[in-house]
């Protein structure tokens, strides 16, 4: 500080000192010791009310410390933090959906979709210029000349013992029935792809026209490989998991040029009854595959203050004309749902040999989550039946099917976001170590307790890390989850694994990236696995 500030300063402080000792008089000092005998009562009043404060304060703050603490522990990662049990999950997360959605260009307050009409008004400016180069109006131009740039795997990524590249979220795989190289890959906003070498490469499918990137569901009719039908929207209820916009069709798929036809979601009625809502699975007839089955679940996107208010139903939905030029879709009510069915259906499982025989995973809403059969898919109008009751919810009602048919047995596997207990047959769990893995042995008639080992594989997060695939034998068990932890029984991992038909699980999450939600088996031979994450595909 400088000499001369210092100095000002000082002298200041000096002034302000004498002011104050010249306004205290003795008549002042008089009057204040005259009214100094009858102000200590009310001092000491005021001092004791003052002790009852200060310790009311403290006895408020450690309330609102205490109160803090528990909101922090029972944070929600998909919610901002100290937020959890203050605002509307569902809510919020649709909200910031549609914010990411709207900043990505995809606003839903207009009266149409801007990335299709710009899809198709690029279709249409190459066709005239092909057209013009054709009859020499132009020279012709070069609409292939661009340098693949990315996205490439990420080095080091962060994965489980080690670091090894990792790549963007895969939701849905299909492996060829006889070509255990040849394998297609949904992701979750990156579009469709397609390797015929294993993964080794990778072609991009018909990026101009889907009009939807997040691809959820990809089946490969069980009658005619040629043909793959794709469901659009990621169906795993995050705040990113966006909506699609229905159905493709692949047709040549094993050639050179495979042509593909869509999005078809439309009912008989010309009722739109997929566009913004996720497929979360696809089933074929093999006896007729004209007959498909999907189910639909909840997705994001839009303008937060534009979201559509009029979304179509989820549910179960079957077609009858999957073959034809414009295929239609119905909803199949679920007895036990309250009608119009209206809840989120994440999976679907069907009998191969009896496709009456389907199963289907509802997320309750009011004590009618659970999953529901019925022998009589095909009927006009089908009786389900519910044979294993849920919690409501996503976080621990949400369920996961594979079903293997082996002679006149049918052996279907529920991976479910239950917390274990001793009640239900295993150990007692703690919230943040959900999940485990059923079994019913009598085609979904009944269901086991809890396998031993698999309680606690998707830890808190069971609506989003959830994957399961089993070998025709059913000896090998593929369960998939969130990142390690827990303990004791109660084991959180990435991916575990039973060898010995579900007697116990070992942790088979070498280099895996955490949170799982695809599993595939190559029919053609068992010991070939696929399983998509949040860090990419492996194999």
């Amino acid at each position: 500080m400088k000499s001369s500030y210092r100095n000002a300063l000082l002298f200041a402080i000096f002034a302000t000192v004498a002011l104050m000792a010249l306004s205290y008089t003795p008549k002042a000092f008089m009057q204040e010791k005259k009214g100094s005998t009858a102000k200590t009562g009310a001092s000491r009043k005021r001092a004791t009310e003052t002790r009852k404060s200060d310790k009311q304060s403290q006895n408020e703050l450690q309330k609102e410390a205490k109160d803090a603490k528990d909101a922090n522990e029972s944070d929600d990662p998909d919610l901002p933090p100290g937020m959890a049990g203050k605002i509307d999950k569902e809510a919020y997360l649709r909200g910031r959906g549609d914010y990411i959605d709207m900043l990505r260009g995809r606003p839903t307050n207009l009266s149409y979709d801007p990335r299709e009409r710009a899809l198709q008004q690029m279709q249409r400016q190459q066709a005239q210029m092909k057209e013009r180069a054709r009859t020499g109006i132009q020279a012709a131009a070069n609409l292939t000349n661009w340098a693949f740039l990315g996205p490439a795997p990420i080095p080091l990524g962060q994965t489980s013992t080690t670091r090894v590249p990792v790549s963007g979220r895969t939701i849905a795989i299909a492996v060829h029935p006889t070509d255990q190289d040849t394998v297609y890959v949904g992701t979750a906003q990156a579009g469709l792809y397609k390797s015929t070498n294993g993964g080794t490469n990778w072609t991009n499918l018909f990026e101009f026209q889907l009009e939807s990137l997040a691809i959820g569901a990809i089946t490969i009719d069980p009658t005619d490989s040629n043909i793959v039908y794709i469901g659009t929207g990621e169906p795993n209820l995050s705040a990113d998991s966006f909506a699609g916009r229905g159905l493709y069709i692949i047709r040549n798929a094993n050639s050179a040029s495979p042509t593909i036809t869509g999005p078809f979601r439309m009912d008989g009625s010309a009722n739109n009854v997929f566009t913004g809502r996720a497929i979360g699975k696809i089933q074929v007839n093999p006896l007729d595959n004209n007959v498909i089955f999907v189910c639909t679940t909840s997705g994001t996107g839009g303008n937060p203050n534009s979201t559509p208010t009029n979304l179509p139903l989820r549910g179960v939905y079957r077609s009858t004309n999957a073959q034809s030029a414009n295929p239609t879709f119905t909803q199949v009510q679920i007895t036990g749902v309250p009608s119009p069915n209206d809840r989120s259906t994440i999976d679907i499982a069907l009998d191969p040999a009896n496709p009456n025989l389907l199963v289907a995973a509802v997320v309750g809403a009011a004590s009618d989550g659970g999953l529901y059969r019925t022998a009589d898919a095909l009927a006009a109008t089908p009786t389900f039946t519910r044979t294993l009751t849920l919690p409501d919810g996503s976080t621990n009602g949400r369920a996961e099917l594979y079903l293997n048919r082996n002679a006149s047995s049918v052996t279907i596997y529920a991976a479910t976001g239950e917390i274990s207990t001793t009640a239900l047959g295993g150990p007692n769990c703690a919230s943040t170590t959900a999940g485990m893995l059923r079994r019913s042995t009598d085609a979904g008639l009944t269901w086991s307790t809890p396998l031993t080992g698999s309680t606690g594989f998707c830890g808190g997060q069971c609506f989003y890390d959830m994957a399961i695939a089993v070998t025709p034998d059913n000896q090998t068990i593929h369960l998939g989850g969130a990142a390690r932890g827990g303990s004791g029984s109660c084991l959180v991992e990435v991916m575990k694994r039973s060898t010995n038909g579900g007697t116990s699980f070992a942790r088979n999450d070498g280099t895996l990236h955490a949170d799982e939600h695809a599993l595939a088996i190559a029919p053609s031979n068992p010991l070939v696995v696929y399983t998509g994450s949040d860090g990419g595909i492996w194999r």
